[in-house]
């Protein structure tokens, strides 16, 4: 009887080991459970809080590019503008700044458009493609080289450039578009090529093409150059111009979303810069030696800029 009431005590304390073992488990679990959904919400929190304060940060601006902005620059309908000058042409050194707006029933470079859109630029090159990337001050004077997939994964990462970011450690992509790779791109493709604008000098051996890609904010500060036409293909982009003799004040070392924000806003009315937005199809002309600044409006905004003599 001894025996058995000792194998009987045996195995109740078996029993009981065997149960504190899987409670002990499940304690173990709970509070795993516990902790994983307080960091998670804590993460949410997080989330939330970031988002928070970019919604703040970005409604605190004076100039926010998602808004509408003024335009005083003279816009043409296609058939407008054919009918204004002769032979449908702007004439060399044209004297001030012109917009030829897409309409519905034009519908300029449309096959090449597609080209340039953020799925189809990657699919127009090699998968390790390589481009250069120059800063965005008045000097364009720095570079970096990097795979063109790469660049436009840190346009979704960071889809806006805020208005206190230097522009001489600001990267951006535009002008470095003329190796034979980009110049198939741009002029050989069967079908799809960029069809020039309307201007007496707008010939392929007369003209340079620039290709760019940007996000929210992005830009180039204030400099000049000889005359041409830009057009924007995806995305919408902001212009700022003044006649050479009217050089705007600023910092080559800032950035254009900078004046807008902190200059641009304390002019009085008589110091306004001509200005417009382009609308995606849209084509400015920009005259001989006027001062000139862009701001991209969108997070993917690409776009192309015909050099003429």
């Amino acid at each position: 009887m001894k025996v058995k009431r000792c194998n009987n005590n045996k195995l109740l304390m078996s029993l009981w080991r065997i149960i504190l073992f899987f409670s002990l488990i499940v304690v173990i679990v709970a509070s795993s459970s516990s902790s994983s959904s307080r960091e998670a919400a804590m993460s949410c929190d997080a989330n939330a809080t970031n988002n928070e304060e970019e919604e703040v940060k970005a409604s605190s601006y004076k100039w926010i590019p998602q808004q509408q902005h003024r335009c005083n620059i003279t816009k043409y309908s296609l058939e407008r503008f054919q009918s204004k000058f002769r032979n449908g042409v702007l004439p060399p050194l044209y004297h001030e700044p012109i917009i030829i707006i897409q309409t519905p029933k034009h519908r300029r470079n449309e096959q090449f458009r597609q080209k340039t859109s953020r799925t189809g630029i990657a699919k127009s090159f090699p998968p390790n493609f390589t481009i250069t990337l120059s800063s965005s001050n008045s000097f364009s004077e720095h570079r970096r080289t990097i795979p063109l997939t790469q660049y436009l994964d840190e346009l979704e990462q960071t889809p806006e450039q805020f208005p206190n970011a230097l522009s001489n450690e600001t990267w951006y992509f535009f002008g470095e578009t003329h190796s034979p790779a980009w110049r198939h791109f741009l002029y050989d493709s069967t079908n799809s090529n960029y069809q020039l604008p309307p201007c007496e000098t707008c010939q392929p051996d007369l003209v340079a093409l620039s290709f760019g890609i940007g996000n929210i904010g992005s830009g180039v500060q204030w400099h000049i150059h000889g005359p041409g036409f830009a057009e924007t293909l995806w995305g919408r982009k902001h212009w700022i111009v003044y006649p050479p003799h009217a050089k705007p004040d600023f910092d080559p070392d800032q950035t254009s979303r900078h004046w807008m924000e902190y200059t641009y806003s304390e002019l009085l009315q008589e110091e306004m810069p001509w200005e417009c937005t382009l609308d995606p199809g849209d084509l400015i002309y920009f005259p001989n030696e006027w001062w000139h600044a862009t701001i991209n409006l969108d997070s993917y905004t690409s776009f192309l800029s015909t050099f003429t003599t």
